[in-house]
């Protein structure tokens, strides 16, 4: 037959022009690949819970086609999702999907690194916390007193329930080294753990607050008498007949208004429950909020003890009542 004259000739022929129309394809329509970085969306979503992608919340997609496609592609026309829709607290593993303009489908080929991602659900919590304000350093003013108020005075903590009952203080530390005079700032407080270490991934509203720093003249003293405070008495047939302090009065110092508010300074309770004879007790004094005690915080109470006479020691019948 003379279609299977030289047939190794036309085979290798074929192939030769299959491969150089394949080559000439190539150099005119080369197929080439682009990688995209694109966000991760959660749809579905459902309120007060808190969603954590563990495996990481972008998604790199290989595009592959034809030059001239590839190039018209650009990652703000891909959209990856992860629909939430009947997920369980916990962790899990749900399927990403991939929207991108339709005609891709037939000219383009993408490739996500993974299919799937581990997702965390877990409950939300909120707490409103008060702020702790820490000062430290000495402002350049000598005999002054530092106060600092924040405004507002707590700020609502939210975030992940396992993560939000950690929390045990919110703070702001201030330095007042150098400061010369009243100071009003805007900063930002520091969620802190029992250890006095800070929590990052908790949401803090407001994320900022105004701290208002005052310095204040030192504070003015006054002198209040001091009052023993008895408390149990002696044992029957013991009575107190005499008490006295030294020293009789003690200097006091804190801010006028708080000093206004105190006119006598008193021991902490003296227990007489055993006492017989005549005592003398250093006592501590019952130092009032607000207020510092110049000098020794104690004082010496001196309490004479006097046994009463009983009605058989008297000389009346302890059976019969005394005549009138």
């Amino acid at each position: 037959m003379a279609w299977r004259e030289n047939l190794v000739e036309k085979i290798g022929s074929l192939v030769t022009a299959i491969l150089l129309v394949l080559y000439v394809q190539s150099q005119l329509h080369p197929v080439i690949e682009r990688v995209y970085e694109v966000p991760i969306e959660l749809v579905n979503v459902p309120s007060n819970y808190e969603v954590s992608l563990l495996t990481g919340n972008r998604l790199r997609i290989t595009v592959r086609g034809v030059k001239e496609r590839v190039e018209t592609t650009s990652a703000d026309r891909i959209r990856a999702t992860i629909d939430l829709q009947g997920a369980q607290l916990g962790e899990t593993q749900l399927p990403i999907r991939l929207q991108y303009p339709p005609e891709w489908d037939t000219q383009l080929t993408l490739i996500p690194e993974r299919q799937r991602v581990r997702v965390r659900i877990e409950q939300r919590l909120a707490r409103q916390i008060p702020i702790k304000v820490v000062l430290s350093g000495e402002p350049e003013l000598k005999e002054v007193l530092a106060e600092a108020i924040p405004e507002p005075s707590s700020v609502r903590i939210t975030g992940v329930a396992s993560v939000v009952r950690r929390v045990r203080a919110v703070q702001i530390n201030f330095d007042l080294t150098g400061l010369q005079g009243d100071l009003e700032v805007e900063t930002t407080p520091v969620v802190l753990d029992e250890k006095g270490t800070p929590i990052l991934n908790v949401q803090v509203n407001p994320s900022t607050v105004r701290l208002r720093v005052r310095l204040i003249p030192q504070p003015t003293s006054k002198t209040v008498p001091v009052s023993p405070r008895l408390g149990d008495l002696p044992p029957f047939p013991y009575r107190v007949v005499w008490f006295s302090v030294e020293p009789v009065s003690v200097q006091l110092r804190g801010s006028p208004a708080r000093l206004a508010e105190i006119n006598v300074i008193e021991t902490q309770p003296i227990s007489l429950r055993n006492a017989t004879q005549d005592t003398r007790l250093r006592v501590p004094l019952r130092v009032p909020m607000g207020v510092e005690v110049v000098g020794e915080k104690e004082v010496t109470v001196q309490v004479r003890i006097q046994r009463e006479a009983t009605q058989s020691e008297s000389g009346t019948p302890a059976n019969k009542e005394a005549e009138p």
